[in-house]
């Protein structure tokens, strides 16, 4: 008797169960405007966002943890960039303690840069910076690449105009 007990309350218990959503897209506000803050979380569906902020209000994502979500990751800022303000800042950050190498390739998939990046193994600030100047760029399409020993890689393209 007890037994039975026992099955129809947890049968009944878990049955009021529901999963927590992570997120909901009609909450999103892609205009909302967050500031370009460069503290990566890695959303509950598996995207790397750029700030809390970005999941959040822009995105519309519930829940995060701190750092990007395969454990390398980068940002740039402007991803277009003009002739009259030829500056780009570079963010890197990892936890997988290896050293990483960062490519820029121009549109015909020649390396125009590379540069060693250092190993870090956690993702606390300060993050790895560099500040391109891109006076001497031709106008067109780049793709800037992070590439580590293990294989592990990122790219993402930006614009000279």
């Amino acid at each position: 008797m007890r037994a039975i007990f026992y099955i129809v309350f947890f049968l009944f218990s878990t049955t009021f169960l529901v999963a927590q959503p992570c997120s909901d897209p009609s909450l999103a506000s892609p205009g909302f405007n967050c500031n370009k803050e460069y503290q990566p979380v890695c959303g509950c569906n598996g995207i790397t966002y750029r700030n809390t902020c970005n999941a959040q209000y822009q995105n519309g994502v519930f829940y995060w943890t701190d750092g990007p979500c395969n454990g390398i990751s980068f940002d740039i800022i402007p991803t277009f960039v003009s002739e009259q303000n030829p500056q780009m800042e570079f963010t890197f950050t990892q936890n997988k303690g290896i050293p990483a190498t960062l490519y820029i390739f121009d549109n015909f998939g020649k390396v125009i840069h590379q540069q060693a990046l250092p190993a870090a193994d956690n993702f606390n600030p300060p993050y790895y910076q560099i500040f391109f100047n891109l006076s001497s760029y031709r106008q067109g399409v780049y793709v800037i690449s992070i590439t580590n020993s293990r294989g592990d890689y990122l790219w993402k393209k930006f614009v000279k105009y």
